[in-house]
This record gives structure tokens, sequence and C-alpha cells, in this order.
């Protein structure tokens, strides 16, 4: 397994969708996104905010999943207040399509982590992802944070891992588009 460079991800953005190596980002990154060996991802839309529960528990099962969160859209230029020690649930602006030969990782971006937002999301994207990360953002500072959709959130790491067999079901690799986070 090796990691992407910044060089080798443009190539590939470059690509035909045809070619089975094409990788995709929609919109397509700017010139200020790529670093040495990633991609910057910038915060998205729509959010989902927790609810205040009724009873003293959460039980995760199918009834009562709908009523754990409120959808939240905040236009460009608005911002999300996200309490001290709370976590919403956003998404990447971008929406990826990875190829069977590469997976990524998606970790905070440092200048984000300074101002005590942790982005908390399974980090692993697995080959033939395609669709917006979901992305759980922690405020982990004892005061509220504001975060402004289309901000830079995020670095995705892409890193070759060879070819991936036919198969792999489509609820493990589709994402959400951004408009229809859950």
């Amino acid at each position: 397994m090796s990691v992407l460079t910044t060089d080798e991800i443009r190539q590939r953005l470059l690509l035909k969708l045809s070619d089975p190596s094409s990788l995709v980002i929609t919109p397509p990154p700017r010139q200020e996104a790529f670093d040495r060996e990633s991609v910057d991802l910038r915060l998205g839309r729509n959010f989902l905010l927790p609810r205040t529960m009724h009873q003293p528990y959460f039980s995760p099962d199918r009834d009562s999943r709908a009523s754990l969160h409120t959808e939240v859209f905040v236009p460009f230029g608005k911002y999300l207040v996200v309490p001290a020690h709370q976590t919403v649930l956003g998404a990447t602006l971008e929406y990826i399509k990875l190829p069977s030969d590469v997976a990524g990782e998606i970790l905070t971006k440092s200048s984000v982590a300074r101002t005590f937002i942790v982005v908390e999301t399974a980090p692993w994207v697995h080959p033939e992802y395609r669709g917006c990360l979901t992305l759980e953002i922690a405020n982990v500072s004892n005061t509220p944070v504001l975060l402004y959709p289309g901000r830079y959130i995020g670095q995705l790491i892409l890193m070759e891992v060879g070819r991936r067999r036919k198969g792999l079901s489509a609820s493990k690799r589709r994402g959400r588009p951004e408009r229809k986070l859950e």
C-alpha cells in the first residue's frame, strides 16, 4: 500500500470516467486544496443536530432512529453554532468516487483541530466509495464554536491498495449525496 502523491491524485482526476483508475472529486478541488500527499475537503451545508431525548436513555432501534436528529441547512456565508462538548453530523461539500484500487483516510485538518473541533468520522474510506463523506464533528472545548459551510475541515489521504475483488456490496461503498445526510 502506498500513499498517492499530489501529482498522482491530479493525474487520476484528469482520467475519463470510463477509465477504471479514474478518481472523481466534485466540485473539483481548488489549487490551494492540494498538499504534498492529500486533498483538503470542505464542510457541506447540511447538518443533523441531536434532539433532546424524552427518556433518560437511547435505544438504537429502528423506531427511534428517525427521532434522534433535527435536520438543519446552513447557507454559505452563515454558520452553525456547536455548543461546548457537543457533536453534530455534517458532510463534506465534495462528492467523491474512488476507483477499486484506491482507499482513503479522512483526518481533521490541524488548523481546525487547533479550534478544538475534532472530526470523529470513521476515517477509512473503502475502494469504490461514492458519495459525500459523513463527518461526526465534535466540539471538545468549553466554549461554543462556529462552523462555516465551505471551510476546509478535513484532509483526504489516498492510498493505492491493489485491485479489489468484484462484488463489494453497494451499501458498503456508497455514501449519501450532500443534500441527503443520514
